[in-house]
């Protein structure tokens, strides 16, 4: 199993800038069906907001940008994780079909 496990590791550094790229591509689908709110938006809003709140307007803008990058991370994580379960999937299914 640690051999099928390298093989599949292998393949996924292979495969990981197409899988950037395409992602990429959704992202860019998606985008006019998303809600758009974006760091320049945010800091508009905020912007608003009396000087008295500059500190909880700081901490707030800090905490949604480090929500998005946890995003980032997890999605990232997850993409890795099912890609490899997903072709190692396809890997037993080839070898129980050539049985």
């Amino acid at each position: 199993m640690r051999k099928q496990e390298n093989m599949i590791e292998q393949f996924f550094k292979l495969r990981q800038g197409d899988l950037l790229e395409e992602m990429g591509e959704d992202r860019e689908i998606l985008r006019n069906s998303l809600k758009q709110i974006n760091s320049k938006r945010l800091i508009e809003s905020m912007s608003k907001l009396p000087e008295e709140y500059e500190e909880i307007k700081r901490q707030i803008y800090e905490y949604i940008e480090d929500l998005a990058n946890d995003y980032e991370i997890k999605m990232a994580y997850y993409d890795k994780k099912y890609y490899k379960q997903g072709f190692e999937d396809a890997v037993l299914l080839q070898c129980y079909l050539r049985e």
